[in-house]
């Protein structure tokens, strides 16, 4: 166990998400490069890529290999250390969490079981899929919530098109089914059907449009958080694309061949991408003394302590969270994340300055969504002036998109290196395929 006997106060952070590694990284460079505080991120993975993108990483459009980032290079640079491993158990008495055991490829332990002592916790572990007990879910479905499922779906797509397109015969066709009709599955589906595209152009000789996809929505429009007109939009981008898109149907089942419906229906599927709802991990309803919902997630107050916590907070997908304006809980996004780890980095200084506590208060920046390569859709709210959302389309919203993952990247590499790392991804598009094709 790491001693908490140090000379500065230890704060621990569970979780190297988008959230996470934000968080580590500017407590890291305003505490823990000044000896003012020992900043220790903790992760199952030793790499982090961005979870918004992960619809790309699956489609082979974004390489993990050359977007990932290193916890404990980054740590290194700024001001943090990095601790391996998944954590599994918490004691409020000594203060102290315990990590599992790291195997390594040869069966042999790189690292047993161990304890590190924390001043202040925070855990931000997101989340994972909710299959809400849909049978067949884990046995036929693929998922879309870490980069090793991404991968997986890659390769599943990969090798689905090319045996769809092997052979003398004519290429037969594909057809693939993505339940939930949220931003990640409206995102895949139109990332899956440029894929298709890039790959007849590389010799596959599967036909794009032999290439049925299909988004199953429970709820009456795709997008439901968005404004009507915004789903709208999408749904006529997503036609224009000869994406099928099934609103008002619920999955009774998901089988080897498809998805049932409850209505009596079937859509056949040769690939099952089950994008319908998020849950947190279910371990955190056994932590010591803090207070969970339904869904797993840490019960949070408006300043982001845990129910049942003493010195130690959750944020992002993990936590049910009020807002500290109007009291509603806020919805499990990468921009709520982003604004916690702000205002915890904010807070955590104050409290080592003994300052009063204040509440966090969300300022929704609006919502874009990725519809290919070349368009998106989304509202952007006013900055200043009254309370109102502006709606963008088309090749503009792409580029703020864009500007999204770059912004990202700022907060974790600074500017200087975020434009250089812009740079390079354009060098290395050009000279490179377009998709990861191995």
């Amino acid at each position: 166990m790491l001693s908490r006997n140090a000379a500065v106060p230890r704060i621990v952070i569970v979780g190297g998400g988008a959230g996470g590694l934000e968080l580590a990284t500017r407590l890291g460079r305003t505490l823990g490069a000044r000896h003012r505080a020992q900043i220790v991120l903790v992760d199952g993975s030793p790499t982090h890529i961005w979870k918004p993108l992960l619809h790309e990483v699956a489609t082979g459009a974004l390489n993990t290999g050359e977007d990932e980032v290193n916890y404990f290079a980054h740590g290194y640079r700024n001001g943090y250390d990095f601790e391996f491993g998944f954590m599994q158990g918490l004691d409020q008495a000594r203060r102290t969490i315990r990590l599992s055991a790291i195997p390594g490829s040869d069966g042999q332990l790189l690292s047993p079981e161990r304890e590190i002592g924390y001043d202040w916790l925070v855990i931000a572990v997101g989340a994972e899929a909710n299959d809400f007990g849909t049978p067949g879910v884990a046995e036929h479905a693929m998922f879309l919530n870490t980069p090793n499922d991404a991968e997986k779906l890659r390769h599943r797509v990969l090798e689905q098109a090319f045996r769809a397109s092997s052979g003398e015969a004519p290429a037969r066709a594909l057809s693939i089914a993505i339940v939930g009709g949220g931003a990640t599955g409206v995102e895949l589906a139109a990332e899956l059907n440029h894929t298709m595209c890039e790959l007849h152009h590389y010799g596959a000789r599967l036909q794009p449009e032999r290439v049925k996809i299909s988004v199953v929505e429970g709820a009456d429009r795709i997008l439901a958080a968005a404004p009507p007109s915004l789903s709208a939009y999408a749904e006529e981008q997503l036609a224009g694309k000869h994406i099928q898109v099934l609103t008002g149907s619920r999955v009774a089942a998901v089988e080897a061949d498809g998805v049932a419906l409850s209505d009596g229906r079937k859509v056949e599927a040769d690939i099952t991408v089950w994008a319908a709802g998020v849950k947190a991990p279910g371990w955190l309803a056994g932590l010591d003394g803090l207070e969970t919902n339904r869904i797993n997630q840490l019960v949070v107050d408006i300043r982001l302590h845990c129910a049942g916590g003493d010195c130690i907070f959750a944020m992002g997908d993990c936590a049910a969270a009020p807002d500290g304006d109007s009291g509603r809980m806020l919805a499990a996004t990468a921009q709520v994340a982003h604004q916690q780890a702000r205002y915890l980095a904010d807070e955590l200084a104050r409290r080592l300055d003994d300052k009063p506590a204040r509440p966090f208060a969300f300022k929704p920046q609006g919502m874009m969504v990725s519809l290919g390569k070349h368009t998106a859709v989304g509202s952007l709210a006013a900055v200043v002036g009254p309370k109102r959302d502006y709606h963008v389309e088309g090749r503009g919203a792409k580029l703020i998109y864009a500007s999204l993952y770059r912004m990202h990247q700022a907060a974790v590499h600074g500017w200087v290196l975020a434009i250089l790392l812009f740079i390079g991804d354009k060098l290395r598009r050009a000279a490179r395929p377009a998709l990861k094709l191995h």
